[in-house]
């Protein structure tokens, strides 16, 4: 029982690192104050159209193919609709770009919180898995990935769906996720000629594809065990592990860092920061990660060291490709303009239950 109660605590003191990173990494941006207020954004458009350069202020800027979002009190920002291939060939800059702004001197205090953080919770993680399976078999929640149903989509490709609350949990950061969202934005961009939506979802390729390639090159690099197939406590790292060796034993060696928990901070900062209207993005975006990473070290795919990382990787990587997607200006420097509403100014979703399980409705105002 003692033993029990010391890993409800370890697993307390998970979610407080977890909590603590998360807010660690959104206080990084070089001591930038938030704005005082935040306004519902409005669609502007120029009224004339000379040629545009990411240098030119923004009067001089063409909105033939581009738009203005006032995203505060203060600023607006400029989207220009972005090219088919765009989220490929900016891949590798903001990476490049990521690892620079990373490594600054006004960054140093941010790199060593990460590395307290992920070193405290290396001594921890054992205790911290022990702690969350016992969590999970107290609240009935398997620790299996229960995919076994198929949606079929085209020929010979289909999308599995959760069984179980375990596997729900776990699906919440599966990849079809944000793809999905992605997906979603860029129909609703093209059906309206949304130009903020069409970037968002260039944004969104480009950022997982940036964290792929991030955490592929780190997990490749540290190769530590998963926590159920640990042949120690804590995950043995076997440091440059053999490629194909790699390939044929993933599992061996892909637990550092978490790429669900990378493209799930990366989706979350795209989204808040291209839409900060829906501020429930970050309080549902953040309860999502934290679920998922619970789920994840009681599935024994994770250690909860993997994560404070893949938060920071999350984040910066998304902080870049919205820098890249838009410019943001002083609303003072917007060109004299038409007004035009979005077509969804206010949503919510609503839970509802009904019979044999549950629903969501979306509302919103048209």
């Amino acid at each position: 029982m003692l033993i029990y109660k010391a890993s409800q605590n370890n697993l307390t003191i998970f979610i407080m690192v977890l909590l603590f990173v998360l807010n660690l990494a959104q206080t990084s941006d070089g001591g930038e104050e938030p704005p005082s207020a935040i306004e519902k954004p409005t669609l502007e458009k120029a009224a004339t159209p000379p040629t545009y350069s990411p240098s030119q202020p923004a009067s001089e800027k063409d909105s033939t193919n581009g738009v203005f979002y006032r995203i505060d009190a203060h600023r607006s920002a400029y989207y220009e609709k972005p090219n088919g291939y765009s989220f490929l060939t900016h891949t590798p800059l903001n990476i490049v770009d990521w690892l620079k702004e990373s490594f600054q001197q006004k960054n140093a205090l941010t790199i060593a919180a990460i590395a307290v953080a992920t070193g405290g919770l290396i001594a921890a993680d054992q205790e911290i898995y022990r702690a969350a399976r016992n969590t999970g078999r107290s609240l009935h929640i398997t620790d299996d990935d229960k995919m076994r149903g198929r949606i079929p989509v085209v020929s010979g490709l289909a999308i599995q769906y959760p069984t179980n609350l375990g596997s729900a949990l776990y699906f919440l950061g599966d990849g079809v996720v944000p793809i999905s969202i992605t997906g979603g934005l860029l129909g609703y961009g093209l059906a309206a000629s949304d130009v903020r939506s069409l970037q968002t979802a260039s944004q969104m390729a480009e950022g997982m594809l940036s964290v792929a390639i991030v955490v592929q090159v780190l997990k490749r690099s540290t190769g530590r065990q998963v926590p159920r197939l640990a042949t120690t406590p804590g995950g043995k790292w076997h440091f440059f592990p053999d490629f194909n060796d790699y390939n044929k034993h993933t599992p061996t060696y892909d637990a550092f860092p978490s790429g669900h928990i990378a493209t799930t901070m990366m989706t979350i900062t795209v989204l808040s920061e291209n839409y900060p209207e829906y501020t429930l993005i970050k309080p549902i975006g953040y309860g999502v990660m934290t679920l998922l990473g619970f789920q994840m070290i009681n599935n024994g795919v994770h250690w909860a060291s993997d994560y404070p990382l893949a938060i920071a990787i999350g984040y910066g990587l998304g902080k870049v490709v919205v820098s890249k997607g838009r410019n943001v200006v002083s609303a003072e420097d917007i060109p004299e303009k038409t007004t035009k509403r979005p077509l969804f100014t206010n949503m919510a979703m609503i839970p509802m239950p009904i019979e044999n399980g549950g629903a969501l409705f979306v509302v919103g105002t048209f």
